[in-house]
């Protein structure tokens, strides 16, 4: 199916700061932390030898990352209210701890911003067996969070099926995709969170920070990607691109 959201996005502008030496262009990198269940960092098949021999290699959507962006994988968000962080990536991230959630929650509506991608189907390629600590989680466990936000994670209707979704400059392929459900918000609580076609995204004014957040994560594995010609970046890691210059706006 193909669902057109460029009516949820907006303007989705590329920024373009200037500068005038590596260490001006460092500086002004865009700081991103990073939870993830997801084997991008090192690589599905990285063990802790060829790691410490730098033999490991990152996915490419994390090797793209590498290069845009001044990021840092984490376990944990402890002292990130403190940070310089500009974005929080959770990228369907393991069981999280509930201080964790509070964190990010404060962080948001203080005027943070948080780029979620949680999944209800991970259709991940892993060898690793349930119940190793290095299997991509099969399901998004953000419900604390999102119900924060007034949103349930569910499952679309074809379930396991692909999806193409249509932005206003990419088009990736999703695989188990889910929608969100507005629910009632926790007492005091107050957010609005403007949902996609298909409800598939959701865009959230949080306090005084916003949130984008996508029902899927499978789209990150280059397996499903575009192959453009020459050195065009293709669409998946071009769409993160695009929310994190709309965040930066």
């Amino acid at each position: 199916m193909l669902l057109a959201l460029a009516a949820i996005l907006g303007l989705l502008l590329q920024c373009s700061p200037a500068a005038t030496s590596t260490a001006d262009k460092d500086a002004l990198r865009v700081k991103i932390q990073l939870m993830t269940s997801l084997p991008i960092v090192w690589g599905d098949d990285a063990t802790m030898e060829n790691i410490l021999a730098g033999k490991a290699s990152p996915a490419p959507i994390y090797a793209h990352w590498q290069k845009q962006y001044d990021i840092a994988a984490v376990d944990s968000f402890d002292g990130l209210e403190t940070s310089d962080t500009d974005i929080v990536l959770l990228v369907q991230p393991p069981a999280m701890d509930p201080a964790d959630f509070v964190v990010i929650d404060t962080w948001v509506r203080a005027g943070g911003k948080a780029i979620i991608l949680t999944d209800p189907m991970l259709i991940w390629p892993t060898d690793y067996p349930i119940g190793d600590k290095r299997r991509p989680l099969s399901s998004g466990l953000l419900s604390p969070l999102l119900g924060q936000w007034g949103l349930e994670l569910q499952l679309a209707d074809d379930k396991a099926g692909s999806a193409e979704l249509q932005f206003p400059e990419a088009k990736i392929t999703a695989v188990g995709i889910g929608t969100f459900k507005p629910v009632a918000m926790p007492e005091n609580e107050k957010a609005a969170c403007a949902l996609s076609a298909g409800n598939v995204m959701a865009r959230c004014a949080l306090g005084d920070g916003h949130a984008i957040i996508l029902a899927d994560a499978d789209f990150l594995n280059d397996a499903l990607w575009n192959k453009p010609s020459g050195n065009a970046v293709p669409d998946a890691p071009r769409l993160i691109d695009i929310f994190i210059d709309d965040l930066q706006n």
